[in-house]
């Protein structure tokens, strides 16, 4: 099923990070259980990917129709539990019903279930970066944080606003079709399977680094 370094990486490093969120998620505050629950749909939709792709024989695109719906949702929750704003959590709801709209006119009109979803993958990336960066606002005005460098949630914003600008660019490349190319330069593929699999790992030590911090803060009750 995982032939090659890359795919290994990624789906061993999904994997640990998918059971790491397992045995702490009840255990962290709730930004972070919603990021352990982004991290085991993520492993879940991989896996059920793998298996339309790798066993049935079928096209597997439906599943990151859904899947990508489904994650910008998680995403929405935990910037609200960030922003801790009711005027923030109307703008979240809207963007998910606009994603959602881009979602169903784009499996209409351009790409359907049976084709990549690179419109909305980049939408909802662009997204996520203007929240990423809305977030950084909130932080740098909000006087809660003593020293940033020790706070979760600078590391995790952090982590989107680096990593959701490369998945532009990949999934721009992919968009253009260069794949379909005599000899594709597949490196970039490749890359991503990299920068995915670290991302879930970087997101599984944001938990572990939560659940410490929240055992430490129990006990000093």
């Amino acid at each position: 099923m995982f032939s090659d370094f890359y795919h290994i990486f990624y789906y061993s490093s999904l994997i640990l990070a998918g059971l790491t969120s397992l045995v702490f998620i009840k255990k962290i505050d709730l930004p972070f259980r919603l990021l352990g629950g982004l991290i085991i749909v993520t492993l879940g939709s991989e896996l059920i990917a793998k298996y339309i792709s790798g066993h049935l024989g079928r096209d597997n695109s439906i599943v990151y129709h859904v899947f990508t719906i489904v994650e910008y949702i998680f995403y929405s929750l935990i910037y609200a539990s960030f922003f801790k704003n009711r005027r923030w959590d109307r703008i979240l709801i809207a963007m998910v019903i606009f994603l959602l709209a881009i979602e169903v006119l784009n499996i209409i009109f351009f790409q359907s279930i049976f084709d990549s979803d690179t419109n909305t993958v980049l939408l909802e990336s662009v997204l996520l970066i203007f929240l990423s960066l809305f977030l950084f606002d909130k932080i740098r005005e909000s006087n809660d944080y003593k020293n940033i460098l020790k706070e979760n949630i600078f590391w995790f914003n952090c982590a989107v606003l680096v990593y959701y600008p490369f998945n532009v660019l990949i999934w721009g490349f992919h968009s253009i079709k260069v794949y379909q190319l005599k000899d594709p330069p597949i490196l970039i593929y490749y890359i991503n399977f990299i920068f995915s699999g670290m991302l879930y790992l970087f997101y599984s030590l944001l938990i572990i680094r939560n659940f410490t911090q929240k055992t430490k803060e129990n006990k000093s009750v």
